[in-house]
């Protein structure tokens, strides 16, 4: 008998990434989700609703998956929240407040998930999608190697530089076969790490701190009220 998913999320993924730049600091967090529809939810049904009436928001890797970010950038001593959805600012105001109270929606039932509750399907960290949905549109390596920014799940570990040196310095003398090992090498490494960034531990402490933000972030609709 096939497995039956019950919940109408899977293949949840979370990240939190770094970079510095010429105007400041900026972080993103975001999580990466496949919508499913059940006997309790029609979250992909709604969904695609919401991109019937919103083309820009269509997800150009996977018409299934959803991707939810939060970007704060730091420019002397003003904050900046930014909350996106595949890629798209979403600002908060009521015109809006339907496809907020979708995200928050999602956000609050995986913070409430237990760890029986999460499915992954089976290589599913071997995919496109998840490589390129865990920061909308953006392959992960970048991030890995610190090419564009830095994933928080490395910090401190010296192994960001580790994946920059063997990803973007390739020795002169090396030959084919060993290219090829060293190739199979770097992608079975970010496998693994794609792996851990979609590990319910992992990812429910990241709903949790998402959940506070779009929280808060809904909140700020009741200015128009």
């Amino acid at each position: 008998m096939p497995q039956i998913n019950f919940n109408g999320i899977q293949n949840i993924g979370y990240v939190r990434v770094t970079n510095n730049d010429t105007y400041g600091r900026s972080s993103r967090c975001a999580m990466s989700m496949e919508l499913t529809d059940d006997a309790a939810h029609k979250d992909l049904t709604e969904y695609r609703k919401i991109i019937k009436a919103n083309p820009i928001l269509t997800n150009e890797i996977n018409d299934k998956f959803v991707n939810i970010e939060f970007e704060t950038k730091s420019i002397g001593d003003l904050t900046i929240i930014i909350n996106k959805l595949n890629g798209t600012p979403i600002l908060s105001t009521p015109a809006n407040a339907k496809l907020i109270g979708f995200m928050k929606n999602l956000l609050n039932r995986i913070t409430n998930f237990k760890e029986k509750d999460f499915k992954v399907d089976k290589d599913f960290h071997l995919t496109l999608v998840a490589n390129e949905n865990l920061i909308y549109n953006e392959p992960i390596d970048n991030y890995i190697d610190g090419t564009s920014g830095r994933v928080g799940l490395l910090e401190g570990t010296g192994l960001t530089e580790k994946f920059d040196l063997y990803m973007n310095s390739v020795p002169d003398d090396i030959d084919e076969e060993e290219l090829n090992l060293r190739d199979e090498q770097i992608s079975k490494a970010i496998g693994d790490v794609v792996a851990t960034l979609h590990e319910p531990a992992y990812v429910s402490n990241g709903a949790i701190y998402m959940n506070a933000l779009m929280q808060g972030y809904a909140k700020s609709l009741n200015q128009y009220n």
